[in-house]
């Protein structure tokens, strides 16, 4: 139990590092000539695509993460005794609660078939995993700074993390020259899981700065057994996706429903419950960056907190982060493309939404290049770029979206996406 406790309220701690939740990949969904674009909109029929396949292993990779804030503008070191110090600096850049997310996807197998002419059937098996973590502001404020005598702080939080297997079916169809339609069906299989119900605490500092914390959570976890049944944490979800050819020449609008649903998690579990009122914990804030600080703060909170674990837990659900698109493009030659992307995820507790604006030029049947930029509440300026290559049968895509630096210690936010394919036309 110590460990589970350990590694939840590392999190916890590090958590004031970072401000968003992952950003979905945008400019891959304007490109319809490649099959990734069908991931936001599964009523993206190619248009002039009889049969695609994903190379095995390699159809589609895609990595994205969003801390907000990068390692080097939260941790600096000290010239003088070359130790590691928090900026204090970067709590006046927090807003009132703040998010950190990561993403990842494996497309291990994909294909789709077009029949009569209006219709196609694709599949996909992928392997997938989320995090995400919410926090207020007052968390990084009481770290770095410690709390006012006399003062109260209302810490609400929250932790949905999961990795799974997707196995996904989906069907397109053209209604008339108008109107596109598609579906996507997915059964999931769960491997691991950590879920919040609940994760609320409170602090109390009285005239000496001693800490009284009072919390009322449960936190729920699942991990697979290798030797367990592969099925047993199964769950389902949709997507559904609608597309219109306006009239107006060139102008096309879409909107779409994605990874809608949920995991049974029933293998394994474990769950954890603290509810305390006024444990005493006397804190000052954090300077030096080190083990045994850190590990001194982790071993007294779990403590104070007194995170019991529960007999027998009941099997529990967890849902996915369901994201809505609403997207307008404009061809204004037969060459030339802009657009306009809204997305917005619904998670536990908080929405994140994005403006995203791109224009891509397409050369010949062979290259297609796009560029943009998404626009968030915490950063206005998120460029992005994205190639795709066709020779023969042999398509090529990659987008890099949001990449804050090329050196580890500066990225806050990378969304990485590339892949092959084969397509017969």
């Amino acid at each position: 139990m110590k460990k589970h406790l350990v590694i939840f309220l590392s999190l916890f701690l590090m958590a004031p590092v970072a401000q968003t939740v992952a950003q979905e990949s945008t400019l891959l969904h304007f490109m319809r000539q490649s099959p990734q674009s069908l991931r936001s909109n599964p009523a993206n029929l190619l248009d002039s695509t009889k049969f695609f396949m994903g190379i095995p292993f390699l159809s589609n990779i895609n990595v994205d993460l969003n801390f907000g804030f990068a390692y080097s503008d939260a941790i600096y070191r000290d010239a003088h005794d070359d130790s590691l110090r928090i900026n204090r600096s970067i709590v006046d850049q927090l807003t009132g609660s703040s998010r950190m997310g990561v993403d990842f996807n494996y497309e291990l197998l994909s294909f789709g078939a077009r029949f009569r002419e209006d219709n196609m059937i694709t599949f996909s098996l992928s392997a997938k995993a989320f995090g995400t973590f919410l926090f207020p502001k007052d968390v990084a404020t009481l770290l770095v700074e410690g709390n006012e005598p006399d003062g109260v702080l209302s810490i609400d939080s929250d932790v949905n993390a999961s990795a799974y297997v997707e196995a996904a079916l989906g069907y397109s169809r053209i209604i008339d020259k108008h109107w596109k339609v598609g579906v996507r069906v997915k059964y999931l299989a769960g491997i691991a899981n950590a879920y919040s119900d609940r994760m609320n605490i409170s602090v109390a500092t009285d005239a000496d700065y001693a800490l009284k914390l009072s919390s009322d959570a449960l936190l729920r976890t699942s991990i697979l057994d290798l030797e367990d049944n592969p099925l047993k944490n199964s769950g389902m979800a949709f997507d559904a996706g609608v597309y219109y050819k306006s009239p107006v020449k060139g102008l096309e609008l879409s909107f779409s429903l994605v990874d809608w649903g949920y995991i049974q998690w029933n293998s394994d579990r474990k769950a954890f419950r603290s509810e305390v009122k006024n444990g005493v914990y006397e804190f000052k804030g954090i300077t030096d960056v080190t083990d045994n600080n850190v590990n001194a703060i982790l071993d007294t909170l779990k403590n104070v907190l007194e995170f019991n674990e529960i007999e027998n837990p009941d099997a529990y659900s967890s849902p996915l982060l369901g994201k809505i698109f609403f997207g307008a493009s404009y061809d204004f030659s037969n060459y030339d493309k802009v657009g306009f992307l809204f997305s917005t995820r619904a998670l536990q507790h908080f929405s994140r939404t994005t403006f995203a604006l791109m224009y891509s030029r397409r050369v010949g049947n062979w290259f297609t290049v796009a560029a943009g930029n998404n626009f968030m509440t915490q950063k206005l300026f998120n460029p992005s770029l994205a190639l795709h290559f066709r020779t023969g049968n042999f398509q090529f895509h990659i987008a890099g979206e949001n990449i804050s630096s090329f050196y580890l210690k500066d990225i806050s936010t990378a969304n990485i996406q590339f892949g092959m394919n084969i397509a017969i036309y």
